[in-house]
């Protein structure tokens, strides 16, 4: 009969799986471990939908900033008076 011991590095037994580790799941602790990991994608979204809404943001202020520069612009361009040459020959 062998003995098991927590530090050995493979399980004489290959029913243990992959990890060679005594220890098995239950299907509690595998419901528990893929909610978790749903919460964790849920988290993420939320930051993504956040953070692309701040960007959407950012975007429209910036094209308000541009479009009140072009008004400008244009304004300037028609409020100033070319030169005026005089034909004094």
């Amino acid at each position: 009969m062998s003995k098991i011991s927590p530090s050995s590095d493979s399980s004489p037994n290959p029913a243990f799986g992959a990890t060679d580790s005594p220890w098995r799941p239950s299907w509690l602790h595998w419901l528990i471990s893929a909610l978790s990991g749903t919460v964790e994608i849920e988290k993420q979204t939320a930051w993504l939908k956040q953070d692309s809404e701040r960007l959407r943001c950012v975007n429209e202020t910036l094209a308000e900033i541009d479009a009140k520069y072009d008004a400008l612009r244009r304004k300037s361009a028609t409020n100033s008076t070319p030169p005026t040459t005089t034909d004094e020959n």
